[in-house]
């Protein structure tokens, strides 16, 4: 008898890649920092889109500090959803201001009917 040694059998699959791991919570205070800044002149809206900014966001780098990634997004969100809290606070200053002064210096401009 020969020695025949049978052909090598295929190469094995190659491994999957490792999965990305994401940090959903300073994705998601990205996202509501955003809409609280556009939002600003809404009034009640940027408070509580602000305010989960800032709680997702503080949530999400305490999630990237222990190995998590997308420190850079949690501090953006962050961020931004507290200077959106800060753009309606200045926004709702700037209209009670300008409100109070229309009422204060506030004149008739039309004459009533049959008057001359």
């Amino acid at each position: 008898m020969s020695d025949i040694t049978p052909p090598p059998g295929p190469p094995p699959p190659p491994a999957p890649p490792p999965q990305q791991q994401t940090n959903g919570l300073a994705v998601a205070s990205l996202v509501l920092g955003i809409l609280s800044l556009l939002l600003f002149f809404t009034i009640v809206p940027p408070f509580i889109l602000g305010g989960l900014a800032v709680i997702f966001g503080i949530l999400g780098l305490s999630k990237a500090k222990q190995g998590g990634p997308y420190k850079g997004l949690a501090i953006a969100g962050l961020a931004c959803g507290a200077v959106g809290i800060i753009a309606t606070i200045a926004f709702i200053a700037l209209v009670v201001v300008t409100a109070g002064d229309v009422v204060t210096n506030f004149t008739y401009t039309i004459s009533p009917v049959g008057r001359s």
